[in-house]
Order: structure tokens, then C-alpha cells, then sequence
């Protein structure tokens, strides 16, 4: 009879704490996620603290500065030229139907294209090439040194890492990031201009199409483009070298950072262009 009655009295207590089990564990959980992210926030202003230590300090190596442009930058174009252009193309077609089913001046096509192409579509997209292309790249250098304990000999040999590893990244984005978008979106809007003249519907000429661009491309356009590309750079490096700093586990967690690196660069890209575009509509 008693241990029925203790059956019954834990089966009773076990039916009222659950729920208090569940709202314990959920608010845990909360409460992980932002003490995770408060701590890698703090991670990405210390990185950067102490990049901008060392830039100010000219405390720089030009050669390594010109290796990493040359790897992060030269060697994107290509692949974001690529990309960029196809985008202008597929943008100028779906105008160009617009402008046929509706019946709009078809001469608004190039303003469209280059509008879009500088204010958004240039900056962001090739932003996040470069995050996928670039900053996987560095992320899987530094992860690749940190797990092999490279960073540590460098630190017991009194060299900064953050000087040696991610300051010559930085400088490099913040440098090729624009220029690589500026050249590739230039492309997208000229290859625009093929898909709207070789319609039968359309059939737009070259003066009619680069000339609206010539009206349309304003200093703003080009500004906007140049901003946003070097804010896109400049996260691209901090979380691509951040990541690689933080790599454990050999090359399962080389794997593990790259991804990591390139999910959390492409969410902030759109959080900056969101602010970005608020701020300087």
C-alpha cells in the first residue's frame, strides 16, 4: 500500500514539474543562443580592434598585402563577372517582357538594369560570391593553420597573428571587394543589352539602350555601389579570419568553420545592406 501511494505521489509530481521542465529548458536554451551570440559579437569587435591597432600602427607588409589581392581578389573576378553578367542579362529579359505586356517605353530598360544593377543587385550578389568564393577561401587557411598549430608557433616566435594573418585579408577585401563588384557589375549591365536586342518583340538598339544608361547611371548609383561593396569586404574578412581562429577538431572542423564563415558573412551582408539602404536610401 505504501509504495503504491509513492507511485502515485512521484507519477502526481512528475505530471506538474513537466511543464515547469519544458519552460526550463526552452528559456536554457534561449538563453545559450544569446549568450552565444553576444560572444561572438564580441569576438568581431575585438578582431577588429586589433586589426585597426596594427593599420594604424603601419605596422603592415605590403607584399603580403599584394599575395592576398592577388588570391582574393584577382582570382574572383572571373567567376564574379560570370555571375553578375548572367544577372544583367536575365534582368534586361524580364524588363523587356514587362515592357512588352504592358506596353512601357521600352527605351527605360537600360535605366532599370544599370539602377538595379548598382543600387543592389552588383553589390549584393557579388558580395555573396565573394563570401562563398573568398572567404572560404581564408577561413580554410587559417582553420587549416590553427589546427595544426601553426598560430601557436607563430605566437611563441612573438609574431601577431592578427598583423601576420588577418590585417593583409582585410586590406585586401577592403580594396579588391569593390573593384572586383565595380568591374562585374559594369559587365552585367553591358551584357544586358543582348538579351533585349536579340528579342524579336523588342528588338532594341545599342544608342537607344546605352544611352538610357547614360541618363540613368547618376554619382549617387556609383557611391552607393562603392559602399556597400566595401562594408560587404571588410565582414567578408573579419568573420572569414574570426572563423578561422575559432577551427577545432582537425579537418572535420576545418569543414565546420568554412561553413560557419560563409553562412554568418552572407546573413550580415544582407543585415548591412538593410541598414545601409535605410540609411542612404
Amino acid at each position: 500500500m505504501a509504495n503504491e501511494k509513492h507511485d502515485a505521489f512521484n507519477e502526481a509530481a512528475e505530471i506538474v514539474t513537466a511543464p515547469l521542465s519544458i519552460v526550463g529548458n526552452i528559456t536554457l536554451s534561449i538563453a545559450r543562443m544569446f549568450l552565444s551570440l553576444f560572444d561572438y559579437i564580441g569576438g568581431i569587435f575585438i578582431l577588429t580592434f586589433q586589426s585597426l591597432l596594427c593599420i594604424l600602427g603601419l605596422r603592415l607588409s605590403a607584399r603580403d598585402i599584394l599575395l592576398q589581392m592577388s588570391q582574393l581578389g584577382v582570382d574572383s573576378l572571373l567567376i564574379v563577372t560570370l555571375c553578375l553578367s548572367f544577372t544583367g542579362m536575365v534582368f534586361s529579359l524580364i524588363i523587356g517582357q514587362q515592357a512588352a505586356q504592358y506596353g512601357f517605353g521600352k527605351e527605360y530598360i537600360g535605366v532599370g538594369v544599370v539602377y538595379a544593377m548598382c543600387k543592389e543587385l552588383g553589390p549584393v550578389l557579388g558580395g555573396l560570391v565573394m563570401a562563398g568564393r573568398a572567404g572560404a577561401g581564408m577561413t580554410s587557411q587559417i582553420g587549416s593553420m590553427q589546427v595544426t598549430e601553426q598560430i601557436d608557433a607563430l605566437k611563441a616566435m612573438a609574431v601577431s597573428p592578427v598583423r601576420y594573418l588577418v590585417v593583409p585579408r582585410i586590406l585586401a577585401m577592403a580594396v579588391m571587394v569593390p573593384v572586383v563588384i565595380f568591374i562585374s557589375t559594369f559587365a552585367g549591365v553591358v551584357m544586358g543589352y543582348y538579351p533585349a536586342h536579340l528579342d524579336p518583340v523588342l528588338h532594341l538598339s545599342a544608342s537607344t539602350y546605352f544611352n538610357s544608361i547614360e541618363q540613368g547611371l547618376k554619382p549617387h548609383l556609383v557611391n552607393t555601389l562603392f559602399q556597400k561593396s566595401l562594408f560587404f569586404g571588410i565582414i567578408i574578412a573579419i568573420v572569414g579570419c574570426l572563423e578561422g581562429f575559432k577551427t577545432r577538431g582537425g579537418a572535420e572542423g576545418v569543414g565546420v568553420s568554412v561553413t560557419r564563415a560563409v553562412v554568418i558573412s552572407m546573413v550580415l551582408i544582407f543585415f548591412t545592406d538593410l541598414l545601409i539602404t535605410k540609411l542612404y536610401p
